[in-house]
């Protein structure tokens, strides 16, 4: 997705696939402690990097569920790595959302 090109918090914001995912980073962006911040960035740009080293893998399984409405029985799904605090401010946002 970069092309060679440095990052900027512009660049990663658009590199990720989701509004809530830019968002999320830039909430982070913004009130995360300017000391703080190049591990910050590290962790979206690797996000960012390994989503787009993983594309090719999933458009063959998109391909896949298309033509025969199921995934290979060889498809393992795994869990994107998140801590326990976000875990817990996520299932407090939802319980925040249903009335």
């Amino acid at each position: 997705m970069n092309t060679g090109q440095p990052w900027t918090i512009d660049s990663i914001a658009h590199a990720l696939p989701h509004p809530e995912l830019r968002a999320t980073f830039m909430r982070e962006a913004t009130f995360t402690d300017v000391r703080d911040l190049p591990a910050i960035l590290d962790r979206w740009v690797k996000l960012i990097e390994d989503f787009e080293a993983d594309r090719p893998r999933i458009e063959q399984l998109r391909e896949t569920l298309r033509q025969n409405g199921q995934l290979p029985d060889t498809y393992l799904a795994t869990l994107v790595d998140v801590t326990e605090d976000e875990l817990r401010a996520d299932a407090g946002h939802r319980q925040r959302g249903a009335a």
